[in-house]
Formats: structure tokens, C-alpha cells, sequence
């Protein structure tokens, strides 16, 4: 299987999944923990996002705002019941060719 259990364990480790597999992309970068604390901004959960790029992170335990964030994801969370694998589509020679290219031009740049 090519799903997101059997690249992370996700599932098998005991966590509930669910996948946006819409061609629309998800942009959303936040996390609800335990109803209390927000994390958001336009941090990139990738090793890529921690190790090279510019990013930021808000974090609050203001209940009025962690509310707001944590019903967006209850919202989301019943939009995608019963969705629970990735679906990958392999990227054409163009599109990797592309993605080696916006790499390079992002090492020169950091020079």
C-alpha cells in the first residue's frame, strides 16, 4: 500500500487519519493541541520548512482564538470522514525537472 499508513505508521500507531485528496490544494498550517494551545503561521511541517526556509510560528493559549482554529478543524475533520489514504500521483519529468530547477535557484540565492 502507498497510503500515509504505510509511509508514517500513522494509523498503525494508534492515531486517527483522515486525507484531503481533493485537487484543491490544503493550505491550512495549524494545530489544535488537547483544545488549549494553538500553533499557526506559515511554518512548513517538512523537513525542508525546518531546515532551510524563512518561516514563523504563532503560538497562544487564548481561548477565544484556539475556539475559532479548533472548530475549523472540526469542520475539516467531517469533511474528509472515511478518507484515509494519500493518493499519489507521480510527478512527470517536467515537473521534477522544474522542482530541481526552483532548488537551485534557492542554493544560489542563499549564497
Amino acid at each position: 500500500s502507498s497510503g500515509i499508513n504505510a509511509e508514517y505508521g500513522i494509523a498503525d500507531a494508534g492515531l486517527a487519519v483522515r486525507v484531503d485528496n481533493s485537487q484543491a490544494l490544503m493550505h491550512h498550517k495549524f494545530v489544535v493541541i488537547d483544545g488549549r494551545v494553538l500553533m499557526s503561521g506559515s511554518y512548513n511541517w517538512t523537513a525542508s520548512g525546518a531546515a532551510y526556509n524563512r518561516e514563523n510560528m504563532f503560538v497562544t493559549t487564548e481561548r477565544r482564538v484556539v475556539a475559532q482554529f479548533a472548530a475549523e478543524m472540526e469542520k475539516l475533520w467531517a469533511m474528509f470522514e472515511g478518507s484515509t489514504e494519500v493518493q499519489y500521483e507521480p510527478l512527470s519529468s517536467s515537473s521534477m525537472l522544474k522542482n530541481r530547477f526552483v532548488h537551485r535557484i534557492r542554493e544560489t540565492s542563499r549564497r
